[in-house]
């Protein structure tokens, strides 16, 4: 895009003006684009959103113009459960029956990272399924003991469901990607 870097945060009250994570998802007639970003002391990293309405055909769709910062007065989404330590990012987002969920990672990289889960009418406003890990860190000598972490939700073709993640046993020094199937039969997310 000839306006790159399309997008920054426009509050210097809660935040500190950089955008990560980019995470675009078309909701009905609207173009949200979740990011992660840090307080103004880069202790804490918080979620925001931006929006922009969808107008087919335009190839302008996505520049720095277009761009509503939906979070001026305060984060979308702050760490706030004892297992999201000072971190809430990667927001990955799928629609089901009319509402939106959100995967998103809590803690920092190690620490250990942990998979949660939160729910949303309006992408907006979203309430946390759970005050646990939906997908936590694997247990003591398991392949993903440091962390399960950085999600991707993904549809398939035939309908089933898929979370990606990463995660590694050596705090960091490797990397291995995974996926766990979640079913939909309760209305809710689980894990198969």
């Amino acid at each position: 895009n000839p306006t790159n870097p399309i997008f920054h945060p426009q509050s210097d009250t809660w935040n500190c003006g950089r955008a990560i994570d980019a995470e675009l998802f078309r909701f009905r007639d609207t173009y949200y684009l979740y990011y992660a970003t840090r307080d103004t002391e880069f202790k804490r990293q918080l979620l925001g959103v931006a929006s922009t309405p969808v107008v087919e055909g335009d190839s302008h769709n996505f520049d720095r113009d277009r761009w509503t910062d939906l979070s001026v007065k305060e984060p979308l989404l702050s760490p706030e459960l004892p297992w999201e330590g000072d971190c809430i990012e990667g927001a990955s987002l799928i629609e089901h029956n009319g509402k939106l969920y959100m995967f998103y990672a809590g803690a920092f990289n190690n620490s250990p990272q942990q998979i949660g889960v939160a729910v949303s009418q309006d992408a907006i406003t979203w309430t946390r399924l759970s005050e646990h890990p939906f997908l936590p860190n694997g247990a003591p000598g398991s392949w993903n003991q440091s962390e399960s972490g950085h999600p991707h939700i993904f549809e398939a073709p035939d309908g089933r469901t898929y979370l990606f993640y990463q995660g590694n046993n050596t705090r960091g020094k490797d990397w291995y990607l995974s996926q766990r199937e979640v079913l939909w039969e309760t209305g809710s997310p689980k894990l198969k």
